[in-house]
């Protein structure tokens, strides 16, 4: 798992940037389907079905500023709150992959830099389902 999210600089166009942003959501998806099956199950009420599964945009903003609100909404937490958030089956981490996964086809994505900014919380995704995978090993 690579430690560092690349720098702005270094994927300047649109078509480096979709790339980027396909190349963080293969990741998580394999993080994904590799994690343990004992895992607890997401509530149909809990914050990932509340807040990734709400896709409608705004007209007046740009896909990115849905990907930003619902991150903030969800992932502003504790590590431990984080953590517990790597649950499994219809209402569990999996939205968060279907949720990107629509985002990156968004018309106007491309905008502001979108698919950069998408592919960082991916990335952040990424790592929060590692270190969940991770710390379930050693349980």
């Amino acid at each position: 798992m690579s430690s560092r999210f690349p720098e702005k600089a270094d994927v300047p166009t649109i078509k480096a940037q979709q790339h980027l942003l396909q190349s963080q959501l293969k990741t998580l998806c394999l993080l994904i389907s590799n994690l343990p099956s004992t895992l607890p199950a997401g509530f149909p009420d809990g914050p990932l079905r509340k807040y990734f599964t709400d896709v409608d945009i705004d007209p007046d903003e740009e896909p990115w500023y849905s990907v930003d609100r619902a991150w903030t909404r969800v992932f502003q937490g504790t590590e431990e709150q984080q953590l517990a958030l790597i649950t499994s089956g219809p209402d569990g981490i999996g939205l968060l992959q279907h949720f990107f996964e629509w985002i990156a086809q968004q018309p106007g994505l491309a905008k502001y830099d979108g698919h950069y900014l998408t592919a960082n919380k991916v990335y952040q995704g990424d790592q929060s389902v590692h270190d969940g995978l991770f710390l379930q090993k050693l349980v």
